[in-house]
């Protein structure tokens, strides 16, 4: 049975965050569940990627793309929160089922970003691998150290979403930004900025894996038995 992690917040709107999921949390009905909002925050993945995919037809489209990344919002954040409120939890079953599922949400997002005029396929790849290492390695440190990293310098799932939502409206009213033409495609500043985080994002795992493991290094040879 998994030990339930000691979890390592500190994102940048954390305070905001927890003050909205309470005030959410006290105006629920007894009969929803954390079940529902797992569901919730699939289907509003979802939606936001079959939207992006669509935005080629109207620019209106967008908007609901920013309506399922709100609703996944919802249902991710209330999911796990509802259950720890309601003394409900079931730590294997929730772990599971709550990162299996966002591994589909992220998929259904940033597929449907790479089906857009607003980025390609391989760019949207790069950023959805980028957090995938980021993934990996929150879970990689858990199973080493037991502390579970969802936020690293202040950036979380929640502060993503709101940059894609703040990218999705300026796209609304610049459209596909294009910054460069080559003899088969066009590369747009989303492409390049996609480029750019996949990069830092390497560079922090880099960092990090070089970091955590010399501390490990260094606590396994302190030990008698080390």
């Amino acid at each position: 049975m998994l030990v339930v992690p000691e979890r390592v917040h500190g994102a940048w709107t954390e305070g905001w965050e927890r003050r909205r999921t309470v005030a959410i949390l006290a105006r629920l009905p007894a009969w929803v569940t954390p079940d529902h909002f797992t569901c919730l925050g699939i289907a509003g993945a979802a939606l936001a990627g079959l939207c992006y995919a669509l935005s080629g037809r109207s620019p209106l489209f967008l908007f609901g793309a920013i309506g399922g990344i709100a609703l996944n919002w919802l249902g991710d954040t209330l999911d796990g929160n509802l259950a720890r409120a309601r003394r409900a939890e079931r730590p294997s079953y929730g772990f599971f089922i709550d990162h299996s599922c966002d591994v589909l949400s992220q998929l259904a997002i940033f597929l449907g970003i790479g089906a857009s005029p607003y980025a390609h396929l391989s760019s949207a790849c790069l950023l959805l691998l980028a957090y995938w290492m980021a993934t990996l390695m929150s879970l990689i440190t858990l199973v080493a150290t037991g502390r579970f990293h969802i936020v690293y310098w202040g950036v979380g799932p929640t502060e993503i979403r709101l940059a894609l939502i703040a990218g999705t409206l300026l796209h609304v009213i610049t459209g596909p930004i294009v910054v460069a033409e080559l003899p088969s495609e066009s590369v747009t500043l989303t492409d390049l900025l996609f480029a750019a985080i996949f990069g830092s994002v390497l560079g922090a795992y880099v960092m990090l894996l070089r970091k955590t493991g010399q501390r490990l290094y260094r606590e396994a040879a302190d030990r008698p038995d080390g």
